[in-house]
């Protein structure tokens, strides 16, 4: 007795809601983010508050506002092994 192959059941496309509802919730991180001044934002971010999206968008629009460590921005830096193991 030989099976008979079946196609898998086409899944339900989920709704774009929860899709717009995160694209609200980044756009409110930004706006947080230029809502600060640049020392706000450097100590935002050396204690942790602003999350990597923020600090490229950050990066990408004020690059000289952000503090380098060794030439590269703080916030990378932190991660880069010469870095660390100091």
């Amino acid at each position: 007795m030989t099976k008979e192959r079946t196609q898998p059941r086409a899944r339900a496309v989920p709704a774009t809601r929860p899709a717009a509802a995160e694209q609200e919730r980044l756009a409110e991180q930004l706006r947080e983010l230029w809502a600060m001044t640049p020392p706000e934002r450097v100590a935002a971010m050396r204690r942790g508050a602003l999350n990597m999206r923020q600090c490229c968008a950050w990066a990408a629009r004020y690059p000289d506002q952000l503090p380098r460590l060794n030439g590269e921005f703080e916030f990378l830096a932190a991660y880069l092994p010469e870095v660390v193991a100091e």
